[in-house]
């Protein structure tokens, strides 16, 4: 059971989010600077500065949630070790709530490079008069409210059941799979192992 627990641990283990400064400025150099201008509008648009921490902390907060429901519909003796033991359920939560702080953080650390790179890619994919009129739509009130309420999708009762439904599938072949690599590993690690022996 304790396999279970450090499987369910990796899942939440954060991705590292945050481009290298070159990276996102290899990204962008070549752009059109008028339609990277307009670009940047639309993304700041769509993601206020003064809102985003809350976006990002609505969208991490939902899509945590969906994980652990379907991390417990797969695993069930997860759950029941963790309604079964009280000690290991706090532990667990501590972690969880840790993870969503890292990743937070993350994403706040690395909010400027994202935002760069989410206009340098709508500036290579528009051209100045479509994003001319992209930005005229996302400046209105609908089209704010449209773009904006993307973070908060992953609350919406369908897609968390979605998702919980996709991390529970996940979840179930998890170890078949880790151990159907193993075993493919297995031979060619050990052929490697005799020719080194041998030479």
């Amino acid at each position: 059971m304790l396999f279970a627990l450090a499987a369910a641990a990796a899942l939440f283990a954060p991705a590292a989010l945050a481009a290298p400064q070159s990276a996102t400025a290899r990204a962008t150099e070549a752009v059109d600077p008028a339609r990277l201008v307009k670009a940047r509008n639309i993304v700041e648009q769509t993601m206020p500065t003064e809102q985003r921490d809350a976006m990002f902390a609505q969208m991490l907060d939902a899509m945590m949630a969906n994980l652990m429901s379907g991390m417990m519909q797969g695993n069930p003796g997860l759950s029941e070790v963790l309604q079964e033991k009280p000690a290991a359920a706090a532990v667990f939560a501590d972690f969880i709530t840790r993870q969503k702080t890292l990743a937070l953080e993350d994403l706040k650390d690395s909010a400027p490079e994202m935002i760069e790179a989410i206009a340098g890619a709508y500036a290579k994919r528009f051209n100045l008069a479509e994003l001319t009129e992209i930005e005229a739509f996302v400046r209105t009130p609908t089209g704010a409210r449209f773009l904006q309420s993307g973070t908060q999708l992953f609350s919406d009762p369908g897609i968390a059941a979605w998702q919980a439904a996709h991390f529970s599938r996940a979840q179930q072949r998890q170890s078949s799979e880790v151990r159907r690599l193993l075993d493919d590993l297995k031979p060619i690690l050990e052929s490697e192992d005799d020719a080194s022996g041998n030479s």
